[in-house]
């Protein structure tokens, strides 16, 4: 479980320093969405996920990147990336 919370926790950081919004960690859940509550764009979106990529050294389909609209589907996807 450990590993999930920092996954969580180095999303949730990454997530922060996208969006254009002073949010604080405490703020964000899983359920936060990435467009409407972090006002995340799609290009921020974008940057955001080659950031990701790169700390996890993980690779993120087209198909992947359409389907995260949320804080918990994006800690889904990498989780799943790491197994």
């Amino acid at each position: 479980m450990a590993e999930t919370a920092s996954i969580s926790e180095r999303v949730i950081q990454r997530l922060i320093e996208a969006s254009d919004l002073e949010v604080e960690p405490g703020d964000v859940s899983p359920a936060t969405s990435l467009r409407d509550d972090l006002e995340i764009g799609s290009l921020q979106a974008l940057t955001l996920i080659m950031d990701l990529e790169e700390d996890f050294e993980i690779t993120v389909e087209d198909d992947e990147f359409e389907q995260l609209r949320t804080v918990g589907d994006v800690i889904g996807l990498l989780e799943a990336k790491q197994q």
